[in-house]
């Protein structure tokens, strides 16, 4: 008997492209091309607010290198410690080196550039870089300071009142997940 093998067709899952209005277009464009559903957003704070929000929803995160300041480059870490099953790609990294450098250190996975994506490995850790632990600037706002989301208010227009965030198996493995604990911070 002979088998018929049919391709699978499922999105690639969905991406956060983060970058100002100018240099959103080609990344959306490369990541529209390789099946990504995408939501963009002006800057990293909004971002991070929109990633506490919903966790589980983003897959990748896009960081436009002209859009950011070297400060703001530690959100890269602190999405990798919090949530590390989203991964963060680099785009538009031309004149930028320095930045290229510590977000690499600091966990990027790779770079998007037109013809995809291309995970990069950097011999060293988060703590080699400018921004380690003990030496990193206070976060620019206090977690309190955050202020609250209307849990009705989408980014994402594409995701309807009756479909499903989460798929099945990753509501399983966050109902069978411990509460993640905080670290206490050093020297308080």
């Amino acid at each position: 008997m002979a088998g018929v093998s049919m391709p699978v067709t499922r999105p690639t899952g969905r991406a956060l492209i983060i970058g100002s209005p100018t240099c959103r277009p080609t990344p959306l464009n490369t990541l529209q091309r390789m099946g990504f559903t995408c939501a963009e957003i002006d800057d990293p704070y909004s971002a991070m607010a929109e990633i506490c929000r919903r966790p589980l929803v983003y897959r990748a995160i896009i960081l436009s290198l002209t859009s950011l300041y070297r400060e703001e480059l530690p959100i890269i870490q602190s999405i990798k410690r919090r949530w590390p099953h989203i991964d963060i790609w680099l785009t538009q990294t031309d004149g930028r080196h320095a930045a290229l450098a510590d977000a690499m250190r600091l966990g990027a996975d790779g770079l998007l550039s037109e013809d995809g994506l291309h995970r990069t490995a950097i011999a060293g850790s988060a703590s080699d870089s400018l921004y380690s632990r003990s030496e990193a600037a206070p976060a620019p706002w206090p977690v309190s300071a955050v202020p609250p989301v209307d849990p009705n208010d989408s980014i994402d227009p594409d995701i309807g009142d009756n479909e499903p965030i989460l798929t099945a198996d990753e509501l399983r493995a966050l109902l069978a997940e411990q509460p993640m604990t905080l670290p206490e911070d050093e020297g308080e």
